[in-house]
């Protein structure tokens, strides 16, 4: 009995042991021979900012996979396994409503990471931005669920530590639409919002304020961290909150902020701890006590730790970076068209510890730009004053950019020549917009694609009608410039919005009513003015003085070849004119694009080389022409007897004149003989 159970044991304590031998990989393992693992982020290329639920396909193979981005805009794929890749050829797609999609051509050969910048395009799309924040301390509201919903789509964004949300509204072909918008977070009663958003917008909320639900199992543990010397925000401060219930950490905002949410599960209060750290400060930690359904409050100010060896003891105190730390408006007009013209930018500089140097360290910093708008005449140009300025008690400096009269981009950047060792400095560069002004009416110009619309008989074609809209500077105006449209003819998109290069492209539809313009004048160009439209566009400009163009298009018909009638006998060795009109029904011209043939069809005695030829109707494609008139509509058709020395004796012949394009297909034929 006692050797069974010695046996027993020992098959137990084998198999435990080949159990806890098995391989487990390590949680933070390094590459792994023969495998590969895809990673990276998608950012938006203008702000810098990670675009959440972006969908990323990666190919390889003949195989599919897919993920979507994380609310940082991170992504990952799983470990590739290279022995099973027979073609390593591989495509990373990232599509993303409301923003050009982007493809990468690799090799799978190693861990590959991505930085992708994505470009925005609301050519479909409407784009709506806000921050969610508690109503009571407009605290920011981290890991907020914000839903948008549209007719068979729904996208949703989770909030960052500064509580900003960004989601794109796809709109296909429609110009504006109602959406909902849905607001969550634990602790808080949901909200609902609806507006309306227009393509190629910008909707920004502000911020959207979210009431704490009393009768919530849910509290929300928020505050700053400071630092306590200069009482300034610290931003990347390490803040670990430590309950029975949860433990959770987050770095602060660039104003300071941290907020946790804990769920309290029935209790009616939980007590923790906040640890609070960062590099140069003495970390801190505090108790706190929270009641579930409401929000406590506690502001922190770390000392800065002057005797850590991390200070290099070489530049103590003075300065080391320059760190730019607002501006009073990111995008200005030119001059003297009503809106702002100045900004007012705030740098910082820092000593080696990313403290502000102070009065006994203070430097000169010096201003520079440069972008178009700094080209030209001293009169028209933009400008900064003052060009140098020295740092305050604060280590801080401020200067103004104003605009001129050119618009684009301004690229501004401070430099400090350090007075201790004439070491440079310069900062990261900051980019400002100069807008253009408002519309004026000498550069405003309208025109379509094809003068000539081949429209009148159909339903549903298309011609793009264009505005070009500059400020009175000859700049192109601030983008997103809207600009309206009527016709007299069919349907047009009711709006447009201006392009970075000052152009707003709708499309003009044919339909009902068909025009007529009865004044047009002479009806030698002009018939009847069946046909004839006037699409207009107009904006507002200084002063809301309308500013319009008009344009005068053909909306022509189905094609007709007119020929005389009758029997045309040609004499040997002679030639006959005949008028030929080739028009539409109402007899305009057609289409740009029409092509017209003629053929002449005889059938000479076998063994002779008797012939008919046929001349002086265009052989290139038409122009776009919306008048009639000599070789337009109306031609001369010469036929001549082709046999050398004259036919000899009567031949028939038939002349077919045929015409393709727009308009749709036409013929028309001229019957006779030739000889003596």
């Amino acid at each position: 009995m006692n050797s069974k159970l010695i046996v027993f044991l020992m098959v137990i304590a084998f198999a435990l042991g080949v159990w806890n031998c098995q391989d487990t990989a390590p949680s933070n393992a390094g590459p792994v021979a023969g495998r590969a693992k895809i990673q990276g982020s998608v950012l938006d290329l203008n702000s810098s900012l990670g675009v959440q639920n972006a969908t990323l396909f990666l190919s390889y193979s003949g195989k599919t996979d897919s993920t979507a981005s994380g609310a940082d805009g991170s992504f990952v794929f799983g470990q590739i396994d290279l022995s099973n890749v027979q073609d390593r050829n591989a495509n990373l797609r990232v599509h993303k409503a409301g923003y050009e999609e982007a493809s990468f051509d690799f090799v799978l050969s190693a861990d590959t990471s991505f930085i992708i910048y994505l470009k925005v395009d609301l050519s479909t799309s409407a784009l709506i931005i806000g921050t969610l924040r508690d109503s009571s301390t407009l605290y920011p509201l981290r890991k907020g669920v914000i839903l948008l919903s549209l007719p068979g789509v729904v996208d949703s964004a989770l909030t960052p530590v500064d509580g900003s949300f960004r989601l794109t509204a796809d709109l296909i072909d429609r110009d504006s639409l109602p959406v909902s918008l849905t607001a969550y977070k634990g602790g808080y009663k949901t909200k609902q919002i609806s507006i309306v958003v227009h393509k190629g917008q910008t909707s920004n909320l502000g911020n959207v304020l979210m009431s704490v639900d009393a009768a919530s199992t849910v509290a929300q543990v928020v505050g700053h961290v400071f630092d306590a010397q200069s009482r300034f925000p610290l931003t990347g401060a390490k803040v670990i909150m430590i309950t029975n219930i949860l433990v959770d950490s987050m770095l602060t905002s660039v104003a300071g902020e941290y907020s946790f949410s804990v769920d309290l599960r029935g209790l009616p209060s939980l007590s923790g701890v906040l640890k609070m750290s960062k590099a140069g400060y003495k970390p801190q930690t505090i108790s706190f006590a929270v009641d579930a359904g409401r929000p406590t409050t506690n502001d922190v100010s770390l000392d800065r730790d002057t005797v850590t060896s991390i200070r290099d003891s070489s530049s103590t105190g003075t300065a080391h970076s320059i760190a730019f730390i607002s501006m009073t408006a990111r995008e200005i007009s030119v001059y003297g068209v009503g809106g702002t013209e100045a900004t007012i930018l705030t740098w910082e500089v820092r000593d080696s510890l990313g403290f502000p140097i102070d009065f006994d360290h203070r430097d000169t910093v010096e201003f520079s730009l440069t972008g178009v708008p700094v080209n030209g005449p001293d009169s028209t140009k933009a400008y900064v004053s003052p060009a140098r300025a020295i740092t305050n008690a604060s280590g801080r400096v401020a200067t103004t950019v104003n605009s001129g009269t050119v618009s684009g981009a301004l690229q501004f950047l401070a430099t400090l020549r350090r007075n201790t060792d004439a070491v440079i400095i310069r900062s990261t560069p900051v980019v400002i917009t100069v807008n253009a002004g408002l519309p004026d009416q000498r550069h405003f110009s309208i025109g379509p694609d094809f003068f000539n619309f081949a429209a009148y008989d159909w339903l549903g074609r298309s011609d793009k009608i264009t505005v070009l809209v500059g400020d009175k500077y000859t700049n192109p105006v601030k983008p997103q410039t809207a600009v309206y449209f009527n016709t007299t003819g069919g349907v047009i998109g009711a709006s447009g919005f201006t392009s970075i290069a000052g152009f707003a492209t709708v499309n003009l539809y044919s339909g009902n009513p068909n025009p007529r313009d009865s004044t047009l004048s002479p009806p030698s160009l002009f018939g009847d003015g069946t046909g004839y439209a006037h699409v207009a566009s107009h904006t507002l400009g200084e002063g809301a003085v309308e500013v319009l163009d008009t344009v005068l298009m053909l909306f022509s018909g189905r094609s007709v070849v007119t020929v005389p009638p009758g029997y045309v006998h040609i004499d040997s060795g002679s030639f006959a004119t005949l008028p030929v009109k080739i028009s539409d029904r109402f007899g305009n011209p057609l289409a740009a694009g029409t092509q017209i043939t003629v053929q002449a069809i005889f059938s000479p005695p076998q063994g002779t080389n008797w012939s008919v030829q046929a001349t002086g109707l265009p052989t290139d494609p038409l122009d776009d022409y919306i008048v009639r008139g000599p070789n337009i509509t109306d031609y001369t058709l010469r036929i001549q007897d082709g046999t050398p020395g004259g036919t000899p004796s009567r031949m028939p012949f038939t002349i077919r004149i045929s015409v393709t394009g727009p308009n749709g297909n036409a013929y028309g034929e001229v019957n006779g003989d030739v000889g003596p």
